[in-house]
Parts: structure tokens; sequence; C-alpha cells
């Protein structure tokens, strides 16, 4: 018996008939009526066509999607999403294997519908998916293609089968699409969608469940790519805003996260103060009870610290009680003082109104740039109601205007440049002073004359410098950007406040209001981040240490050298938690692998 002779073997289909595809001219028909009507004239499911399709096709309208074929922006995909990819990688390449005879192909995007990633094996399909630009690096996104089982599945964070015409798009329409959403294992943040696609003709309605199915095995890789450190952060995470509804904060130094409670506390200047607040408490593993600092005050609170192998690992869990004195009402992302406040500062805003209400005479101390004018103007203004009359004792004597009958209150500005006869002076005339009288002055750097002065005949009210206050940088920067005229910054990310709040700040508020100011320009309708900083601040600012600094670095030196360089066993050495550590390498320049010579 002759053997019959072998026929050439076709690719396999998938042979799908179903009400779409045997009648694709009636939803071309309604995709172009809707059109052709507009969205307000074709109520809503009068189309013929399924809900999310409309609800995509009215989406592309609105976005003035064209119709037919235009060019796509492009991007090399190479290294977007690397985790993703990763993920992804092994799945696609086993899938392929067991659809080798199948005419499918495979898309993996990222959140926004760019392709990353594209499997396909038989050259007709290949070449009919280059001639459509569904390939790596092209945006399918719902704005820029239209309806499709990669963006669209993005917008409706759902699994969409999209079949033939149904697609918005005409170079679209010879294919059949099913899409899935990839989530971020525990926090399902969006992170890209995973869709099937062939030839219209060779759909099937397995296509679903195998692109669904696809999509949790990425996820399962996803979970499995984390690390112990990971898993036991959001497992701490989960734990707390299970317990109760409390506002749960997590915190790392990159990043924030937080439930439905604690969604009104996250901001930047947050995330900073917090970070910083905790990076240096020196918590070690497991729960503290604990005031935590937020930008508008303190507020009690359980911490539960999740250590790592350096600060970039270490996360705090943080649980905010409803304890009395605990800021049960969200808290403002600024706190701008009210006009009437003489200072920011509370504590010295009481201290300036006490001075001023009992008519003492004033003396406003502290260090070049602390603000010590603006804070004296603003206590006589509030007295006399009119801007008082500034004299420089630097570059003046002429105290004729303590004399005068002007309502105006007067300033006698730079007190500790003042010759010793002046001094004498001063201190006469203060007593005979016919209007109200304030004095700034570094007492510092003054002379014994001039302190001497100021202690027997004025009320002193020092003002800090920044450097003592660096917890309250993100409220001083939100403030003063609110106070300048557009356009300017949006904001500062929180690792621009960050790298503020390290700043030793020696030309204090001057030089902060300065630095706001440039910045905001430099970075006007977007948020502004470290690199829009001055580069002296980029890095942690060069100084000379005073001995006992000196004395402590040294410690922290030998400490190290005896651990050969293991920070742990240093920190232990030292008696200090590992983020202490990790904070006082980076203030003194400390490198592990290269220390200084003995």
């Amino acid at each position: 018996m002759e053997a019959e002779p072998a026929r050439a073997q076709a690719p396999a289909t998938l042979t799908w008939t179903s009400d779409v595809s045997r009648d694709r001219n009636r939803t071309r028909q309604a995709l172009a009526q809707l059109l052709d009507r507009g969205l307000l004239a074709t109520p809503v499911s009068s189309t013929g066509v399924r809900d999310v399709i409309e609800r995509s096709w009215r989406r592309c309208i609105s976005d003035e999607v064209p119709v037919s074929a235009h060019p796509i922006p492009y991007q090399e995909a190479s290294d977007l999403q690397p985790r993703l990819r990763a993920a992804a990688a092994p799945v696609l390449d086993r899938l392929r294997d067991h659809l080798s005879n199948v005419r499918v192909a495979m898309f993996l995007s990222d959140k926004h519908g760019r392709i990353i990633m594209r499997r396909v094996s038989e050259p007709a399909q290949r070449a009919a998916l280059d001639n459509a630009q569904a390939a790596e690096g092209f945006d399918f996104s719902e704005d820029t293609i239209g309806t499709n089982g990669l963006g669209s599945v993005a917008r409706e964070r759902m699994p969409i089968l999209v079949h033939g015409t149904e697609h918005y798009n005409e170079i679209l329409e010879v294919f059949t699409c099913a899409g899935t959403p990839i989530f971020e294992p525990f926090t399902r943040q969006l992170l890209g969608t995973f869709a099937l696609a062939c030839f219209a003709d060779d759909a099937s309605p397995l296509m679903c469940a195998m692109a669904t199915d696809v999509g949790r095995q990425i996820e399962g890789n996803l979970t499995a790519m984390l690390g112990a450190h990971e898993r036991t952060l959001i497992q701490c995470y989960l734990l707390a805003t299970r317990s109760d509804h409390e506002p749960v904060i997590v915190v790392t130094e990159r990043t924030a996260f937080a439930n439905t409670a604690g969604l009104s506390y996250v901001s930047p200047e947050t995330h900073a103060v917090l970070w910083t607040h905790l990076a240096e408490a020196g918590l070690r593993q497991g729960r503290h009870r604990r005031p935590v600092q937020l930008p508008a005050g303190w507020c009690d609170a359980v911490v539960e610290y999740v250590g790592g192998a350096g600060p970039a690992d270490s996360a705090y869990c943080i649980r905010l009680l409803g304890a009395p004195g605990a800021a049960r009402e969200p808290v403002r992302r600024t706190t701008r003082p009210e006009p009437s406040r003489l200072h920011w500062q509370p504590g010295i805003d009481t201290q300036l109104d006490g001075a001023i209400r009992f008519g003492e005479c004033l003396a406003v101390d502290g260090a070049p740039g602390t603000g010590k004018l603006t804070a004296a103007t603003a206590a006589l203004t509030r007295v006399t109601g009119h801007l008082p009359q500034v004299v420089d004792l630097s570059c003046t004597d002429d105290l004729s205007p303590l004399g005068g009958q002007s309502s105006r209150g007067v300033v006698l500005r730079h007190l500790q440049d003042a010759s010793p006869r002046t001094v004498n002076q001063i201190k006469a005339a203060i007593g005979e002073a016919t209007v109200r009288v304030a004095v700034t002055a570094d007492l510092g750097t003054a002379s014994e004359h001039v302190r001497a002065l100021v202690a027997q005949v004025c009320t002193i009210v020092r003002l800090p410098s920044l450097c003592e206050l660096h917890e309250q940088v993100p409220r001083l920067v939100s403030d003063m950007l609110r106070e300048l005229p557009m356009p300017r910054a949006t904001g500062f990310s929180s690792e621009a406040l960050q790298l503020l709040m390290r700043w030793s700040w020696p030309g204090n508020m001057a030089e902060l209001r300065h630095t706001v100011l440039q910045v905001a320009r430099r970075a006007a309708g977007r948020l502004a981040g470290p690199a829009d900083l001055p580069v002296r601040m980029q890095q942690l600012p060069p100084r000379e240490f005073g001995l006992i600094e000196s004395a402590e670095r040294a410690l922290i030196v030998t400490a190290l050298r005896q651990a050969n360089g293991n920070r742990t066993k240093a920190a232990d050495t030292l008696g200090i938690g590992r983020t202490t550590l990790y904070r006082k390498l980076r203030a003194y320049g400390i490198s592990p692998g290269r220390l200084p010579p003995r």
C-alpha cells in the first residue's frame, strides 16, 4: 500500500465564532455613527457594543485620538521597567514554547501602555504587527492608539478582550487582543499590562483566561523577587492597618505610603521630617510607643522599626494614636503663621509679645541672618501701628530719633558694632527716650560693654540659628514658597528637603530665603528636586569639626577599624543604632572602605 504524500504542516489556529466576529461591519458602523453624531448627541449604551468598549471609544473621541494610521511615539524599551521584564521573561518564554504551533503573539507593557516586550514567532503575524507599529518601544496607550488590549486595560484596570473592529484605530482591526493588568504585590499599584494577540479570524474565547493566568504568574514572580525585608515591611503595614482604623504611614528613605486614614498626612514635608526624626532616633527592632514629629507638631504613635542592610533598606511603620494631645485632625501640609505673628516659632512669638505688651525695651539677639531686624520691626509696628525708623549703628552714631516726638518707634540696629562712647550715650538716651525702642545685636560676638548695656536696660529675646531647628526647614520652605509670586516651583521633593535639613545654614534664615527664591525660579511649574539645589547643598557641607565632634569622629573611626569595616559591629561597640551610625558616617564624611590614616 502506497503511503500518502507528506503534507506541509500549517500553523494551528484557535477558531472562535461570536456575535462580534459575525458582524464586524455593524461594530465599525457603530463607531462611525458615534464619531459623526458626537458624544453628547449619542446616549450612553445606545451604540450596540459592550459597555467597556463604548467607554473606551468615548474617551478616545474626547482625547481626539486619530482613527487611522499615524506616527506613534517611540522610546527605546530595553531600560524600561527592568524588574517587570525580569519577572515576565521566564513566563513568556515558557508560554512561547507551549504555543510554538499557534499563531499568537505576546505583549508586555508598562503602566502607561508602552510596549516593553514582545514575543512572536510566526513570520506573517510578525510582519502584520510591525506594520501596525505593535512592537517594543511603541506607545500603545489608549490616548495614542485608541482602544486596544494594553492601553485600555491600563485605563480600566481589569481584563479586557478587544475583538477586531472593536479596536478604535482601523490599523488594529485585523487583530483580536486579550489583556490583563499586572499589579505590584501587596500594594496593588499598577505596574503594567500583558496581552495575547492574534488575527481576528484565529481568536478563541480561551484567550482571556490564558492572558489572566499569565498575568497572575508574572505577579507571582514579582512576589518571589521581593526580599525578606520587603515582605516583612509589607506584613508590618498590613498588620497595622488591620488592627484598627488609626492613620498608618510607612516611610523609607525614598518612599512613603499610607492607608486611607493616613493619606492626609503624606506629603514631601511629612516624609522628610518623619524620616529624619526616626533615622536619628536610633530605634532597634520591634515596636516602640513614642511621640513622632510631624510638620505641625508632635503626635503619639506606635513605631515599628524594620531593619535592613543599610539606611536605604531601613523602614518605619508608624501608627498615629488618638491619645490626649495627639493630632486627631489631619495634619495640614503646610502650617502658615497668622499674619499677626511676630515670629514663626510660637515660643519666641510669646516672648516678643510679652516684652512689647509691658512696654519694655526689647533686645533681639541672634547670629547674622536669623531675622532680628524683621522681628524687632514687627514688634514695634504692632504697638505703634507704624513702621519704625531704623538707625544702623555700624555706620552712624546719630541718636536724635530717640528724642523725637514721632509716633513711630526706633530700632537701633547692629548694637554690637557701636563704640564704647556710643554705648554709653545709648544707655542714657534709652532712659530718656520719648519713643518706643528696640535694639538688635549678636551678643555672641559683642563686647563686654554692649552685653552689660543690654542686660541692664533691655528684655532679651534670642532668635535661634537655623541649624538648631533643622526639623522646621520643610515648614519654613513651604511658607516661603507660598509667599512668592507665580510662576514658581510647585513644591520641594522629600529628597530635596532632606538635603536642606542636613545643611548647616551659616547664613541662617536669610540664606534659606535666598535659596528658596533661587530654586523656585529655576524649577518654575514643577516639583524641585535635589538637582535644583545649589551645588554646595547637593552633598553634605564641608565644615570644621569642634572638639566634641572631632572626638566622636575619632571614636567612630576606631570602632570601624576594630570591626574591620563592619558597620553593624561598630554600631554595637559604640552603643548606638545602625541608622544613627550611618547618619554620623555621612555627617563626618567617613567611608568604611577608605578609613583615614592612623
